[in-house]
């Protein structure tokens, strides 16, 4: 049995219908031992403590994957306000042009400055001016 396939009802019910049933078919000259019976019942716990700390990281998960969603959405956000707009990203003269695109690569956020694909952190100035008046 896969572990995506169990369910946890129906694994607790399996174990407490063997649980019954070792006790109605037991020697009754040789009983199980309580301590026995007391170790069965903390491993059944632990195997329950277990799926349930397995949900709960699977929820955190699911929250951390939205919460990354929405801080890729404010970026691209971001990233959409420079559209048209001439921005400069490097000391040299010619570092400096007209954002055409907005794209995510790998996880970071890029932007289309002349052709060049420029990481939007390295964008150190914006300006509506015509880059021949950017100085």
């Amino acid at each position: 049995m896969t572990s995506a396939a169990f369910n946890a009802d129906i694994g607790r019910q399996q174990f407490l219908n063997l649980f019954v049933t070792q006790l109605q078919h037991q020697d009754p000259m040789e009983p199980v031992g309580q301590q026995e019976f007391l170790q069965q019942l903390a491993q059944f716990s632990t195997v329950e403590g277990l799926e349930n700390l397995n949900d709960k990281f699977d929820k955190l998960i699911d929250l951390q994957k939205n919460a990354d969603d929405i801080s890729t959405l404010q970026a691209l956000n971001s990233g959409a306000s420079l559209l048209g707009k001439t921005v400069r990203h490097g000391t040299d003269v010619n570092d400096v042009g007209i954002v055409s695109e907005v794209r995510k690569n790998e996880g970071q956020i890029l932007i289309q400055v002349g052709g060049q694909l420029i990481p939007i952190s390295d964008v150190q100035s914006v300006s509506t001016t015509p880059i021949g008046n950017v100085a």
